[in-house]
């Protein structure tokens, strides 16, 4: 989830709601959900990967383009034309993992030499350091590959969709939000959906 379009929101939620505690958590894949499950968060800015699960209430907030990307003296970045899967299969790739579940179900993989992380940032250092290459989200590294820190390289027949992934805010259906709850999501909701 970008930050920035978030930050007004919840500035708006501490101007209105003053004396409400709020607790921000950042989970790797798959903490989300399990925090709404156990009712340790009211709501969740998430992906919800395949689809959104029946025992939650979903809301399309934004999408988050998705870039294949590599440091630029890594051996991909030079291919000049969409890589196969034959292309990948001799290098890493750097694979975001549930940590409570690291069998789970995997999306966006490509290559056959995977190094798993739960943490993006971790990701992203061994990402830079040119260990591998990796899906990582436009507004992480678009400014990156501008200045040259960072090459896109194209996939061939790539299933991540051309126009992002879905982050959604959702909470549990069985869960009735209280007052601010609701307020935050409609204010998301408003200030969010492009």
């Amino acid at each position: 989830m970008p930050t920035a379009p978030l930050i007004g929101s919840l500035r708006a939620l501490s101007e209105t709601f003053p004396d409400l505690p709020v607790h921000f958590s950042t989970e790797g894949l798959g903490g989300s959900l399990r925090r709404l499950r156990s009712g340790s968060a009211a709501i969740a800015l998430c992906l919800l990967l395949p689809g959104v699960p029946d025992d939650i209430a979903a809301y399309p907030l934004l999408r988050a383009r998705m870039h294949a990307v590599v440091a630029p003296g890594h051996p991909l970045a030079l291919l000049g034309r969409p890589a196969t899967e034959s292309d990948l299969a001799p290098y890493v790739q750097l694979v975001l993992s549930d940590p409570v579940d690291p069998d789970s179900a995997n999306y966006g993989v490509a290559g056959t030499r995977l190094w798993r992380f739960v943490d993006l940032g971790r990701r992203f250092d061994f990402l830079l350091a040119g260990f591998g290459w990796c899906r990582m989200p436009d507004h992480l590294v678009a400014p990156m590959i501008a200045a040259g820190e960072l090459t896109a390289i194209e996939v061939h027949e790539d299933p991540t969709p051309p126009e992002g992934l879905i982050i959604y805010a959702a909470h549990r259906r069985d869960r009735v939000l209280g007052f601010a709850g609701r307020w935050l999501l409609d204010e998301l909701r408003r200030s969010l959906v492009s």
